[in-house]
């Protein structure tokens, strides 16, 4: 009975392991994956900054450094050749007739008891773009004595009128200003004191030839990329002015202030281009300005063109002894090169040429590394980084490793 009793206990203690054994099992299935790793003692993996085309090269012992560079930036150029278009230019300088001012009627007497001058103000804007300018009038009535007419105190005219219209006046630049008073008054009776001379005058105009200049500039602004500044070699600017030859003046053309262009061109005639100094150019914003003095010009197809230097990018040499070569050959060591960058947020795309053989690395690690023992030479080696957009490269390393 007590045997009985004794092999009853001892299955119910195998079902309780079993019971137990599965729970446990099932426990260390619902884990997450590194908690059940370091449960069962496999060890973790954890992300590194570091990239491969061979994730071996990272677990290589370094025996010694072969060549270490800091190479800095490398430009990558995808062409030889940029262009900066501008939209059409259309400058200009217009000339009309204007009325500067008018009075209707204007009156001076000149006596022995009394006396009256007519004042007669009128503005002149812009005097160096006021053409000729002059004076106007009707004379309606005159009894005696002479017209005086004077331009801010200075006599213009002294003279014996008749009724009816007058020859123009020519007022005289030389004499004006930006405000303008002009007086009319008449002469003394002299010694016949009892009369009095007078003048009434009707229409007083002063008319002139005023030439707008808002037109007569247009300024634009074109990039430099700090690439293009760096590598230029020439830079030009190509234009065709319509224009009718009679009718212009010079054209002016400056880029940041120094002028590249003075002279009439052949109207309606692609320009031969202009080539200018590298040094009136700057990295990022510049402003390029179309003048004239005269007339109207359209200018089309403005295109400034930047003829860049060809790219020749870093090479660098490391040696490789004998010994050191036979060694690789035989496996029993590889040469591995390691790009570091100064990021981790762009991609890096490039090629790495090695004695003439092409290894691509596309990463957007902070470094890269991979094994050229394949393209390694007994003696010097050359290494060149070719990039397929502009890199940052703070440090190339060529190790040999075990």
């Amino acid at each position: 009975m007590k045997r009985a009793t004794k092999r009853g206990q001892a299955a119910s203690a195998a079902v309780l392991i079993a019971i137990i054994a599965v729970v446990l099992i099932g426990f260390v299935i619902l884990l997450p994956p590194a908690d059940r790793a370091e449960l069962l003692g496999e060890g973790t993996t954890t992300d590194t900054d570091v990239s491969s085309d061979d994730t071996d090269l990272e677990d290589l012992i370094l025996e010694k450094s072969l060549l270490e560079e800091s190479p800095g930036r490398i430009d990558y150029l995808a062409q030889n050749e940029i262009e900066h278009p501008l939209p059409v230019v259309t400058i200009y300088t217009q000339t009309e007739s204007r009325v500067l001012a008018e009075k209707i009627r204007a009156y001076a007497k000149e006596g022995v008891f009394s006396e009256e001058v007519s004042t007669f103000p009128f503005a002149v804007p812009d005097v160096e773009n006021t053409q000729n300018i002059i004076l106007s009038f009707m004379v309606e009535e005159i009894t005696g004595g002479r017209l005086i007419i004077s331009l801010n105190g200075e006599e213009i005219y002294n003279a014996v009128v008749v009724a009816g219209s007058q020859p123009p006046i020519i007022l005289s630049k030389s004499y004006l200003s930006a405000d303008n008073v002009i007086e009319f008054t008449v002469t003394s009776p002299g010694i016949v004191f009892w009369q009095t001379n007078e003048v009434s005058l009707r229409n007083v105009k002063v008319v002139a030839d005023v030439t707008s200049i808002e037109a007569q500039s247009s300024r634009h602004v074109f990039l430099l990329s700090e690439t293009e500044k760096k590598n230029l070699e020439r830079i030009t600017l190509k234009f065709q002015p319509q224009c009718v030859y009679e009718t212009v003046g010079k054209l002016t053309i400056d880029i940041n202030g120094n002028e590249i262009y003075n002279g009439v061109p052949d109207c309606d005639i692609a320009m031969i281009p202009l080539e200018f100094s590298l040094d009136h150019v700057y990295l990022g914003e510049n402003r390029i300005t179309f003048h004239t003095e005269r007339g109207r010009y359209i200018l089309s197809h403005i295109v400034l063109e930047s003829d860049l230097k060809e790219v020749d990018f870093p090479t660098y040499y490391f040696e490789l002894s004998n010994e050191e070569y036979e060694e690789v050959v035989d496996e029993d060591r590889k040469v591995r090169l390691n790009l570091d960058f100064v990021d981790v947020i762009t991609r890096k795309r490039g090629d790495v040429i090695v004695n003439g053989h092409i290894g691509h690395f596309d990463t957007q690690e902070v470094s890269y590394a991979m094994d050229i023992s394949d393209d390694i030479e007994r003696g010097s080696n050359a290494v060149k980084i070719k990039p397929r957009k502009t890199l940052e490269v703070r440090k190339l390393n060529i190790d040999l490793v075990k």
